[in-house]
């Protein structure tokens, strides 16, 4: 199994959990969902919707508050380029950039139309300078739950696994 389904798989479940209970729905790869300023529509790995109305029995239709994309060799260029403005054009409002072979997450908060790297969250290289280490962040907030603590031996667990 590559590593970004694994990590898929696990943010995923993190949100799952979360969400039990809430009014917004997390939505694993393979749903699709139809945003207002395209005429096709894009499967993201994984998305957030707090707006119920959107959910329809073929899709999801409209912007959701928060997208995922599990960055891959394959889906690199696409999702750092074309779907990133894909998702700021039509106001998602938080996108996040998971990259397992750098087992690192970028999130990306809309602001007056545009999306502005909000952080970086990291686990190092074990090469790296043991003080640059002792300095990283081992978890984050999300923006849309400030009470959803994520984090990044969590989401990372089974690609180290994978590598070893």
């Amino acid at each position: 199994m590559e590593a970004s389904a694994l990590v898929a798989g696990v943010v995923h479940q993190i949100f799952r959990s979360y969400l039990r209970g809430n009014i917004c729905i997390a939505f694993p790869d393979g749903q699709k969902l139809v945003l207002e300023n395209n005429d096709g529509y894009v499967v993201p790995d994984l998305f957030v919707l707090c707006d119920r109305s959107k959910y329809k029995r073929d899709g999801v239709y409209g912007a959701p508050d928060l997208v995922v994309e599990v960055i891959s060799p394959k889906t690199r260029k696409y999702d750092r380029g074309d779907k990133k403005d894909l998702y700021q054009h039509a106001g998602v409002g938080e996108y996040w950039l998971v990259e397992p072979d750098g087992r690192s997450i970028e999130i990306y908060l809309l602001k007056d139309g545009s999306y502005a790297l909000d952080g970086v969250y990291r686990i190092p290289d074990e090469n790296e300078d043991p003080e640059d280490i002792e300095n990283e962040p081992k978890e984050f907030r999300a923006h849309l739950f400030n009470d959803l603590v994520v984090s990044l031996d969590d989401v990372f667990e089974n690609v180290v696994l994978a590598w070893n």
